[in-house]
């Protein structure tokens, strides 16, 4: 019997014993997380809002292993930022349209919005019942051993599922359990009724955006953090489904989102950091040869654990398209500015390490 037949459905709870801890643990972080983005400059927080919502879509895509070009949506979000309410011309346009809206958390959540987010959604593509609430039965199952699938949960039936996304939409503005635990409910609650075609995983976590976003949106990519525990995503939605007496006790489901909350605003942390040592460093180095500098800026365009690998001449040539007598030149002029120190490698395996700190030398004047 699937919860949706039993009398606990829909009273999803969780135990506030269990989850108080993580749950303050998350405050805490994101209330740090905020004064970081206060420290920000403009143009450093219109590029981490950029990078979260990018990593929102791409991450949102690839747990159910579909996969988007960052670049491409990266350039449709700034389009749509520049141009809002144009008509979508290309998918990539529609889903940033769909990821602003979501987080933009405008308005309360309703059918017609639901609907208008799945035509962004299959922007441009086939997918049956596109716009509308499902015409059929829904299985969630998995390819278990000797090549069967194994059922992991049935959706209610079509027929249901419209009385049952009423019930759940006029709930939803009226819940008032601390943010997070709403937005891990509504989750919860809108993957057990399963009422779309396809894209109910990109949607619910879309909701997760929107329930946040009505009081102050994430600064950072939630599926991105989801999508590092895939595996343990769908062990989640799977152990949060478990019927006690009149409730669904939706406690399992709970921490774990609570874990990957506190894990996407530590990462989201640590790249706010990044980007302030990266423009630390070039307000430092304001006179760097031009192809140098170049360099450089790729080399933190790639992230932290590209910066903390250095360079040799090899890559350094490849990168600025010059010889290796060149590169070396190069690596040369920016180590004497102070900008690199020389690893302990010799020759050829010779590495530069990019100097972060303020104990860099003052460069030499010629």
């Amino acid at each position: 019997m699937e919860i949706w037949e039993t009398p606990a459905w829909p009273r999803f709870t969780h135990d506030p014993a269990r989850t108080e801890g993580p749950l303050a643990a998350f405050s805490a972080r994101l209330g740090a997380m905020s004064g970081l983005h206060e420290a920000l400059s403009a143009d450093e927080r219109r590029e981490a809002f950029l990078r979260a919502v990018t990593h929102e879509a791409v991450s949102s895509f690839a747990i159910e292993g579909a996969t988007l070009p960052a670049a491409q949506i990266e350039a449709s979000v700034v389009a749509s930022l520049a141009h809002r309410g144009r008509e979508p011309q290309r998918r990539s346009d529609a889903i940033a349209t769909l990821m602003l809206e979501a987080r933009a958390g405008q308005g309360v959540l309703d059918a017609p919005t639901l609907f208008h987010w799945h035509r962004l959604l299959f922007h441009g593509t086939e997918v049956e019942d596109k716009g509308r609430w499902r015409s059929f039965a829904m299985v969630i199952a998995r390819t278990a051993a000797a090549g069967r699938d194994e059922v992991l949960y049935r959706a209610p039936p079509a027929a249901q599922v419209p009385a049952m996304m009423e019930d759940f939409l006029t709930a939803l503005p009226r819940d008032t359990r601390p943010l997070p635990i709403r937005a891990a409910l509504a989750h919860l609650w809108f993957e057990s009724i399963h009422p779309f075609s396809d894209g109910n995983g990109r949607l619910g976590r879309a909701i997760v955006e929107h329930v946040f976003a009505r009081d102050s949106a994430l600064p950072f990519s939630l599926s991105r953090s989801i999508e590092a525990d895939k595996r343990g995503y769908y062990a989640a939605l799977q152990a949060g489904r478990t019927v006690a007496g009149d409730r669904i006790d939706a406690t399992p489901f709970v921490l774990w989102f609570l874990e990957r909350l506190i894990a996407g605003v530590e990462d989201a942390m640590a790249e706010a950091r990044f980007l302030v040592a990266r423009n630390g460093y070039f307000l430092r180095f304001p006179d760097l040869p031009p192809r140098g500098q170049a360099v450089l800026r790729r080399l933190f365009a790639e992230g932290p654990d590209r910066v903390a690998q250095g360079i040799s001449a090899a890559p350094y040539a490849r990168i600025a398209r010059v010889s290796p007598a060149t590169a070396t030149r190069d690596l040369a002029e920016l180590e004497r500015l102070g900008a690199i120190r020389k690893g302990p490698e010799g020759g050829r395996s010779t590495r530069y390490h990019i100097a972060h700190d303020s104990r860099a030398r003052a460069p030499d004047r010629p």
